[in-house]
């Protein structure tokens, strides 16, 4: 039977409570103190400008006169919708020293979209630095940056304002966890520390930044190294690979979260760009992680050898954290698996009694973390399995299986398979029942500058008929959601409600 984590007596194994070194302070506040011990300190750079302590905390002072003119009080709940990730930042510090909640949003999405968060969670304003997004969504404008302004830090954070809400965090929702949670000071800081002892990297290392704040794990990650006073490298929303890339060439820098797709056009850069080379590219890089899910097997073995060795394959959910990282020999000798379970978490492979099963047998994940209070079990909506050795392997979700002719497709697998045709940047297959059919129509679409025909041809030559999709959507953007995944319900709509952008395979 799979309990883990798995041990010679297949026993799970009981930790004591994580503790933090962090008094119970408003994180804002852990901000300041350091801007104040030590201003001149780089904290940020964006374009081409690096930031000091003094000039972000300096920044964010100027902001809270503009939000009390905007009546915002304590208790408030705001929403920051914003192109320049430092300007956020800085407008949730300001933010945090009023006892006011935020919401931090994609300022990639849909004015529509926003109004019904706003509605649904119950907030008070949305703020933006952008003026087409202000006029058109009628949001407050945030001002520009004024880095001749001096506050001499100017900001104060109330006494006990740790329990005050700091964060409205926002999650898919697929773990059946709350689309919209809110979040004290102190339990942030209490998740953020519990994080780093799981995955071992309590003290972050200064890093590149890529990706929307409205992505939990990189707001995280942002939060982490300035409370921690480490330097970061902020990339813009919109970039090439050739800036990640010098960006990854650069000495001061050691670590870098990145979606799986950055990580092909990484290995895409090289291959096309770069002799050959004796080692990685960025041997420097002692962590470079996966964000949003996991590399698909032969591209984290490209990674580790083309890339840097310090590359690790993530499993996180919602409502748990980290379950498990796959790193160092385990990339080469376990390239399928997502690694074995952290102690502190325990994973359940489950049937469809919720009965445990065997070692080896595809079920239901069931994730319990430990080392929060009164934690339940969480069904996390993949299936998978552990082997003989105590690694985890995903099989998929739930809905990225379509029957067809009595026959099981296995979505995850037709998406891998088509990654590793040359050319393809990213794809997504779903499927939607047919009318008056009990199979199903298994829909793709596919990243690449590849032709339609070509495409099709490639794919045809190298997936079984049984996988193959009936229809099919070539197009060299597609659109992308927070954590820079493919943006599944959008594209549904394009098959459902515009067809034309879909053709026979």
């Amino acid at each position: 039977m799979v309990n883990c984590r798995i041990s010679a007596s297949n026993c799970l194994k009981t930790h004591e409570k994580l503790s933090m070194p962090f008094e119970e302070r408003n994180i804002g506040s852990l901000i300041a103190d350091l801007a104040i011990s030590d201003p001149d300190a780089p904290c940020v750079e964006q374009d081409g400008i690096c930031h000091s302590r003094a000039e972000v905390i300096n920044s964010a002072a100027v902001l809270v006169d503009f939000f009390k003119g905007h009546r915002v009080t304590a208790g408030a709940s705001v929403a920051i919708v914003a192109v320049d990730r430092l300007r956020a930042l800085e407008a949730m510090i300001a933010l945090w020293s009023l006892d006011a909640a935020v919401l931090l949003l994609d300022p990639r999405q849909p004015i529509g979209e926003i109004q019904t968060v706003k509605e649904k969670v119950g907030l008070d304003s949305v703020f933006t630095d952008s003026k087409s997004f202000a006029r058109r969504g009628g949001f407050d404008l945030i001002p520009a940056r004024d880095s001749t302004m001096k506050c001499a830090m100017g900001l104060h954070f109330s006494s006990g304002s740790q329990h005050c809400d700091a964060l409205i965090l926002s999650s898919s929702g697929t773990t059946g966890f709350p689309r919209f949670r809110r979040v004290t000071h102190q339990a942030f800081l209490e998740g953020l520390w519990a994080s780093g002892q799981l995955l071992n990297n309590q003290i972050p290392l200064s890093a590149v930044s890529v990706g929307s704040l409205a992505f939990g794990a990189v707001l995280s990650h942002w939060i982490k190294l300035l409370i921690n006073g480490k330097f970061l490298l902020s990339l813009p929303l919109i970039f090439g690979v050739q800036e990640l890339h010098q960006a990854l060439t650069r000495s001061d820098i050691q670590s870098v979260g990145l979606p799986p797709v950055l990580i092909t056009d990484l290995l895409e850069f090289h291959k096309e760009n770069t002799a050959a080379q004796d080692g990685p590219a960025y041997p420097h890089i002692t962590r470079m992680a996966s964000l949003g899910g996991p590399i698909s097997p032969d591209k984290l073995v490209q990674a580790y050898r083309m890339l840097t060795p310090g590359v690790k394959n993530m499993y996180s959910m919602s409502g748990v954290g980290a379950v498990s990282i796959l790193s160092g020999d385990e990339v080469l000798e376990k390239p399928n698996s997502v690694g074995k379970p952290f102690s502190e978490v325990t994973i359940r492979i489950e049937d469809e009694t919720s009965g445990l099963c065997p070692i080896g047998q595809i079920g239901r994940i069931v994730a319990k973390p430990n080392w929060k209070d009164g934690a339940a079990p969480i069904d996390t909506g993949d299936y998978g399995w552990i082997d003989e050795d105590g690694y985890l392997f995903i099989q998929g979700r739930s809905e990225q299986t379509a029957c067809r002719n009595s026959i099981n497709v296995n979505l995850l697998d037709l998406e891998f398979d088509v990654k590793r045709i040359m050319g393809v940047r990213d794809c997504i297959a779903f499927a939607v029942q047919a009318d008056g059919s009990p199979d199903d129509m298994i829909f793709l679409a596919v990243e690449t500058k590849i032709d339609l025909d070509r495409a099709k041809k490639q794919m045809k030559s190298s997936l079984a008929s049984y996988r193959r999709p009936d229809r099919i959507m070539i197009c060299s953007h597609l659109p992308r959601n927070s954590s820079n995944k493919i943006a599944l319900r959008t594209v549904k709509n394009m098959a459902i409600e515009e067809e034309t952008q879909f053709v026979d395979f």
